[in-house]
Parts: structure tokens; sequence; C-alpha cells
């Protein structure tokens, strides 16, 4: 079975585009009540706001690579890696 990533319910979250327009995308992230505040920007936002669609792992990768105008196989590698860095503090749930 393959694996689907989303956020996790207790984060809290908020895009730059959301605040004002700016140069580089930016999100700002945080599980609340009692979390780190976390800062995404340029292509780590890309790939959170693919995120907040929820899915798989190629699914999430092929969305930042549209939103980014980049080819799928040039992110994989770091899409997955920062994936897992988001699992590994509890900001994205694997299911």
């Amino acid at each position: 079975m393959t694996s689907r990533f989303r956020i996790a319910d207790d984060v809290a979250w908020v895009s730059q585009e959301d605040l004002d327009s700016g140069d580089a995308p930016t999100a700002y992230v945080t599980r609340v009540p009692k979390g780190l505040p976390i800062v995404l920007e340029g292509s780590g936002c890309v790939v959170w706001l693919a995120l907040a669609a929820g899915g798989t792992i190629e699914e999430i990768t092929d969305l930042a690579a549209e939103m980014a105008g980049l080819s799928p196989e040039a992110i994989s590698h770091d899409v997955a890696d920062l994936v897992d860095q988001l699992v590994t503090i509890r900001l994205v749930r694997e299911e």
C-alpha cells in the first residue's frame, strides 16, 4: 500500500500570499497550542502548499513541480527529503 501524506490536525499555518504579496513564497507553520514557529521559504513553501492538498509522495511532487515550473524528476529527491523531515517533526502525518 502506498503511503499518503497530509498536514497534521494540530498544525496551523498561513502563507505569505494570505498576508501580502512578496517576492518569495513563504509559509509560517506551527503546531498548536505550544509549537515553535517554522518558516518555509521558496521551494519549501511550494512543497508545503502541495502537501496542503494531501496525497502520495508522487502526487505531492507532481503538484510542487507544476507550481514551480520544473520537472518532477528534478525535484523528487528534495521533496521526499523535506516530507520526511516534516513527518519527523510531526507537522505532517503519514497514513
